[in-house]
């Protein structure tokens, strides 16, 4: 039976106190632990040297010399008895001893005939455990010499664990209190009316950028050089920490000063160049601002809630905004539907394929479908593919989205032939697909397990996907022009078009963007800019489409000016495949006599 005469109240001090400093320390992890245990095991001549740690319900054995277990329970702890004392704890003979003659250790393995422990007290005056000495044959009580250097030694290992415990809370790149700091400084409550300002400097983007055109050891001296920075602008009393890679989060007193003087001082700054190594780099600033005791929540979470914002601060004219719950409310909804994709691709009632025809608008005759993914959540109903698909992209989650389009749209195909229709499908591709050969491989398997001609296939991209790397992508796109399958360059016209790229990628087809035609007018910009985009890409003898054709003045102007394809509500808005067999046989858009 274990014996210890701390109250529950001072017992429940004393073990967060153990688990502040020991919880994160693996047992035998730490070199001057084993090292200390070591020394003390050999200059007392016995087999057994051991730091225990006495938690609630075990002894835990953070360094050991002489003992196989890691920990043991605590009803069988030497070290637990007279712990509140903080006394030298020496058992001479335990066999003779009624404390500790049934028990475990003595009777069975290590067989421990003598024992003598010094507490591991900390500056609160509270016992973590002890430093103890163990041997398998009795001994004569301890001199006072070797008392001192046990108690010393136990002080050593205090001091060690004090120091692993800071560590933990330091950052090493620029020695400030860490992420870990900032939550237990917010959990200790040091005033009531505080605001935390979160400074990033650069974006991820300009952070990467920096790192790898000059190094990360120039990406450290850029840090320290923001580090001391904020520094100089802070008030005396205000804490900075390192929040993270990309930034520093200052803890303040809310009556300190002007706040929005304080912050607009900081963005001031960061106009300035900062020199690093005689190198003077711009900084791109984001910086949110939070109330503390208007906003509760977790000390973990407070973080998260600033970080939210400094992009969409970033992009402010001031270059820092308040906490907003409504962006928030957007990035915490962002993050469940990229959580919830996985699980949707593995669902058969989530994801689903609708078909948008594409008419030869000489012929009035569907020529093509292009496959549209549409994603009905169970607990946030319809979600557009214009929010998730973008979110996917930023993952390799997209490449699973791919995937299973792919299939999906070469079992319709085999489906349709099966009913006497044969139809080229499109389907959209990102810019991650056309990097290796993944799409190459996924589409020839479910081409050959479908029976599927590659013709009845065309793939559609964005230029965006050009300029991620040209000569990988132009490489991927030839492999799938030599199968048979179509290249079709999507939303060309909506932004920078390059004929450069235009000219030396195996493209079938170019689709104009469908902004070009919302706007369009006689002898607007739109007017001019589509007839000649039309002239030019027939030039280049590829097939033009239109998108967002809408009315009967699209579809007759595009045809006169000689476009050849056009998709849009005009002719039909996305269909299921069921939906779209009956467009077809209400129509006549299979024979080019539409009703």
């Amino acid at each position: 039976m274990t014996t210890c005469n701390s109250s529950p109240e001072e017992e429940r001090a004393r073990l967060v106190d153990v688990d502040r400093l020991t919880a994160d320390l693996e047992s035998g992890s730490d070199p001057v632990l084993n090292s200390i245990v070591a020394m003390v095991s050999s200059y007392f001549k016995v087999p057994i040297s051991l730091v225990s740690i006495i938690e609630r319900d075990y002894q835990v054995f953070k360094a050991r010399v002489g003992m196989e277990p890691e920990r043991t329970s605590r009803e069988m702890s030497f070290c637990v008895h007279g712990l509140d004392e903080g006394a030298v704890l020496e058992i001479c003979d335990p066999v003779s001893d009624p404390r500790f003659s049934g028990n475990p250790l003595v009777t069975g393995a290590p067989f421990i005939r003598y024992y003598a422990g010094a507490p591991l007290t900390i500056q609160s005056g509270r016992n973590l455990g002890r430093l103890c000495v163990i041997d398998h044959e009795a001994h004569a009580p301890m001199d006072e010499q070797g008392r001192t250097l046990l108690r010393n030694a136990a002080q050593v290992v205090v001091a060690r664990l004090e120091s692993i415990h800071r560590s933990h809370f330091i950052d090493p790149m620029t020695g400030l209190p860490n992420r870990q700091r900032f939550e237990a400084d917010i959990l200790q409550g040091l005033e009531q009316d505080r605001v935390a300002i979160l400074v990033e400097p650069l974006s991820a983007t300009g952070m990467d950028s920096l790192a790898k055109s000059l190094g990360s050891e120039f990406f450290t001296h850029f840090m320290l050089a923001v580090k001391e920075l904020l520094l100089e602008l802070l008030p005396a009393g205000a804490r900075l920490y390192r929040s993270g890679t990309l930034g520093f989060v200052a803890l303040l007193s809310g009556r300190a000063q002007s706040l929005s003087g304080l912050v607009d001082s900081m963005v001031h700054a960061f106009e300035r160049p900062l020199y690093c190594a005689d190198i003077p780099v711009f900084s791109d600033p984001g910086i949110s601002v939070l109330q503390l005791e208007r906003e509760a929540g977790a000390p973990t979470d407070i973080l998260r809630l600033m970080s939210s914002i400094t992009d969409a601060a970033r992009r402010s004219e001031r270059r820092w905004l308040d906490y907003d719950p409504a962006i928030d409310s957007r990035l915490r909804r962002s993050t469940a539907l990229l959580n919830d994709i996985e699980a949707a691709l593995a669902a058969t009632d989530q994801f689903r394929l609708v078909y948008q025809p594409r008419v030869d608008l000489a012929g009035n005759r569907c020529v093509a479908v292009e496959a549209l993914l549409r994603w009905a959540h169970p607990t946030l109903g319809e979600i557009s593919p214009a929010e998730f698909i973008p979110l996917a992209e930023t993952t390799a989650s997209i490449r699973h989205i791919t995937s299973w389009v792919v299939r999906r749209v070469c079992e319709q195909l085999s489906a349709w032939r099966a009913q006497g229709l044969e139809m080229t499908v499109s389907l959209n591709v990102s810019a991650l697909d056309l990097t290796d050969g993944h799409l190459f491989d996924q589409l020839v398997e479910a081409l050959q397990a479908f029976k599927v001609t590659p013709r009845f296939i065309e793939l559609e991209f964005t230029e965006s996907v050009l300029v991620t790397d040209f000569q990988a992508v132009r490489v991927q796109l030839q492999r799938f022009r030599d199968l048979g399958v179509a290249i079709g360059i999507d939303d060309f016209g909506s932004g920078y078009s390059n004929w450069a790229y235009l000219r030396q990628i195996p493209a079938t087809s170019v689709k104009l963007d469908r902004s070009l035609l919302a706007d369009l007018q006689p002898g607007n910009s739109e007017w001019h800019i589509i007839r000649g985009l039309i002239s030019l890409v027939r030039d280049l003898r590829l097939t033009v489409v239109a998108e967002g054709v809408e009315t009967e003045l699209h579809y007759h102007l595009l045809r006169g000016w000689g476009c050849q394809q056009g998709q849009g509500y005009y002719f039909a808005k996305p269909l299921s495949p069921v939906a779209l067999l009956a467009w077809f046989d209400a129509g006549g858009w299979l024979s080019g006599q539409p009703g």
